[in-house]
């Protein structure tokens, strides 16, 4: 098994090694219409954030919680009704700061009960990848890094909350698998 490392989580979302997962999509997220045009992400300031958390969990569970993601909302509190588009892309509704914003994300990666990777072009240029690693016990680490636009402390802050909060959901018994 390869592990989540820095660089394989820092290679899905960095501004840079990851520019292309932004080319060639509008910010509403959708397709060109065969254009040329493309944007640029070295022109938004990027700012990272990583958070690590042990879940007294098997991998196999914690990874399905994560890839329900019409469920995100219940862990990630600012996201709002979640809605597949197909079977890469969702629409979503997200309340950062109080203020209604709407917008499109796709899973760019899934390899099941180790990582997920996304980006969002709208709304806050969004990227991330969580990965989940075996630990002693049945216990799983999971580490989640996004890459946005919010400032440093808020974004920090921000995943050390939805990790918090995936930890509780995950060890409580009102999961049904």
């Amino acid at each position: 098994m390869t592990p989540c490392s820095y660089s394989t989580c820092r290679s899905l979302t960095s501004p840079t090694v990851g520019a292309g997962f932004f080319r060639g999509t509008y910010m509403d997220g959708s397709p060109p219409d065969n254009s040329t045009q493309t944007m640029d992400p070295a022109a938004f300031e990027m700012n990272a954030a990583r958070h690590s958390v042990i879940v007294k969990a098997p991998i196999g569970k914690a990874y399905e919680q994560w890839s329900r993601v019409e469920d995100l909302p219940k862990f990630i509190t600012p996201l709002r009704n979640v809605k597949r588009i197909d079977e890469t892309h969702f629409s979503y509704t997200w309340h950062p700061n109080g203020n209604e914003q709407q917008g499109v994300f796709q899973i760019v990666l899934r390899i099941p009960e180790r990582r997920i990777a996304w980006r969002s072009p709208s709304n806050g240029f969004m990227s991330g990848v969580v990965c989940f690693e075996p630990r002693a016990n049945e216990d799983t680490e999971v580490t989640l890094k996004i890459r946005s636009i919010f400032d440093p402390p808020s974004l920090s802050r921000r995943v050390e909350e939805y990790l918090g909060n995936f930890k509780r959901l995950v060890e409580s018994d009102e999961i049904a698998l």
